[in-house]
């Protein structure tokens, strides 16, 4: 941006759309590290081949 563009100081929107921005970011986040704990990214290739299973 422009500084003649900021001359009137960051309005509310921009404040609103960082905090927006930030709360997502947390939020994606705090589900990698909570997917992680609980082991849910272990064994990614597993479900592929699950699907080719013949049980019948």
């Amino acid at each position: 941006m422009c500084p003649s563009c900021l001359s009137g100081g960051i309005g509310p929107g921009y404040i609103a759309a960082f905090f927006i921005c930030g709360l997502f970011f947390l939020m994606a986040v705090i589900a990698l590290f909570w997917a992680s704990g609980t082991g849910r990214l272990e064994n990614l290739e597993q479900a592929k081949y699950a699907m080719l299973k013949d049980e019948d």
